[in-house]
């Protein structure tokens, strides 16, 4: 808790001292050189962790030494073994470590690389979707919210995966559908479950996003009764033991609930001033707005398990986009408004209190390796 705090912070100073003195003409200039310094604050505070830190990264360590120890020859008899035989799975992370291993067996540097990649596409996505400073760090304070636990601490593979789609993002955009599908086939040799982003090319320009997020909101009454259903279904799609093992569960959703309230409120927000946020200055807003509506209708799957948030993500994650826009539209009084809704997600971050320490510490594994 106390890192995120202090990230927050830093990125507060620099916020005040990279908005003094702003032009039209450097203005730009100024939002990229904050959007550089915020990732290298992520970059620090991801690579630099414990193996304790999260639930995975120890384990994630024991699986990048075996690898490194594996032969060729087994590695590249995985791929047979799991897309032919479709036994075991994701045959391109083991042959990523491998050829990581090779060049640096050291596990830190692998963790800062991984970082170093998935925040590079964070901050084009940010910088190339956000008008103002401010922008950049509302979006900032959020992703230590929802997202910080899993991209900055826990699953490599689908940070990897998730950075393959904030880049093919970019492709939507320009609509190139060849270098978008490559993208997204490369991930899924990391993690298969990044094929769920391969719609979102077609759906992107839905002419009708504003149609699109209330039939989402009238569709969650139908959903969520059969949202265990739905988990089963991806789980069987994606040949997943450990899918069908989160769709199986029965876990306390009480932190899911406020996922989606406050899901609910973004995409009720959006309806209210949808034709603002259609129009807004200069960013695209029909494909961040298509995205929220999708990412609204797998968040039931977040009731029947947390874990399945992996499911989710891959659209939610453009709420770091949307929520800055929303503040902008609705508030006359951008200053306040903003400084409550940093003090609000602080809030949260404390009564989270979720644990750090730096490599160089001293940190007792989780219960899970116990």
């Amino acid at each position: 808790m106390y890192v995120q705090l202090l990230v927050i912070f830093l990125s507060l100073i620099a916020a005040w001292y990279y908005s003094q003195g702003l032009t039209p003409w450097n203005r730009d200039h100024r939002r990229k050189q904050y959007v550089i310094f915020v990732c290298i604050l992520l970059i620090l505070q991801s690579g630099l962790r414990h193996v304790a830190v999260g639930p995975d990264t120890y384990a994630y360590m024991l699986s990048f030494e075996n690898a490194g120890t594996t032969r060729w020859s087994d590695i590249w008899q995985n791929f047979y073994d799991v897309y032919i035989l479709n036994t075991g799975k994701d045959a391109g992370y083991p042959l990523l470590e491998k050829i990581f291993y090779t060049i640096c067996p050291e596990y830190r540097v692998y963790l800062f690389v991984i970082a170093i990649f998935f925040f590079w596409t964070f901050g084009r996505f940010i910088y190339f979707n956000t008008i103002k400073i401010s922008d950049v760090l509302i979006s900032l304070c959020l992703y230590q919210v929802l997202f910080y636990s899993f991209f900055s601490i826990t699953g490599i593979r689908q940070t990897i995966a998730t950075a393959f789609t904030l880049l093919g993002y970019e492709y939507i955009q320009k609509r190139r559908i060849l270098p978008f599908f490559i993208l997204i086939l490369i991930a899924s040799f990391v993690h298969k479950s990044v094929l769920i982003f391969l719609p979102f090319y077609f759906l992107a320009r839905f002419p009708k996003s504003k149609l699109l997020l209330i039939g989402s909101i009238v569709a969650l009454p139908i959903i969520f009764p059969l949202a265990r259903q739905f988990a089963t279904l991806l789980a069987n799609l994606s040949a997943s033991e450990a899918y069908m093992a989160y769709a199986q569960s029965e876990y306390e959703t009480s932190g899911a609930q406020i996922f989606f309230v406050f899901m609910l409120l973004m995409a009720l927000s959006s309806i209210i001033k949808y034709k603002y946020i259609l129009t807004y200055k200069y960013i695209d807003t029909r494909p961040i707005l298509c995205a929220f509506a999708l990412a609204l209708i797998f968040t039931p799957l977040t009731w029947v398990d947390p874990s399945l948030m992996r499911v989710v993500q891959y659209y939610s994650i453009f709420s770091l986009l949307l929520l800055p826009i929303i503040i902008n539209v609705y508030s006359k009084n951008q200053s306040f408004i903003l400084v409550m809704c940093i003090l609000l997600l602080c809030i949260v971050l404390i009564r989270r209190n979720a644990d750090y320490a730096f490599f160089w510490e001293e940190m007792n594994l989780g219960a899970n390796y116990l």
